[in-house]
């Protein structure tokens, strides 16, 4: 969480301070508005600007995927967001439990929905 990344760094920018004090403000209109005029900010935190944000800052880089067997949640793989249908079924069907629920049986079809599941049908 944002407190936490606060903790481990130790400290705060001037910048990030505003930003911080910018993001809170929905949820905590009065202390922000305190806070915002003992740091020597101009106006109030209510009427500044929203902060912009990098939306590639934003993308995840590794992703949890869930794995059924016959529709039953049978494991999950974490893998690069980007990684391809081929390297995740690779992974699910190398999953402990999945090759265990299989067992001899035998996949007949592989569902694959791009960065959310994959579910083996097995007879």
């Amino acid at each position: 969480s944002l407190i936490n990344e606060i903790y481990a760094k130790g400290s705060l920018t001037k910048d990030e301070f505003r930003t911080f004090i910018r993001l809170l403000n929905p949820f905590a209109p009065h202390i922000t508005d305190e806070l915002w005029e003992m740091a020597g900010f101009e106006g109030h935190a209510s009427n500044a600007p929203w902060p912009e944000y990098d939306e590639a800052m934003c993308a995840d880089a590794l992703i949890e995927i869930p794995i059924q067997v016959n529709g039953k949640l049978r494991g999950k793989v974490t893998m690069p967001a980007d990684a391809g249908k081929d390297d995740i079924l690779a992974a699910a069907k190398a999953e402990a439990n999945v090759i265990a629920t299989i067992g001899d049986k035998s996949i007949v079809k592989e569902i694959f929905v791009p960065g959310r599941m994959v579910n083996l049908i097995v007879k």
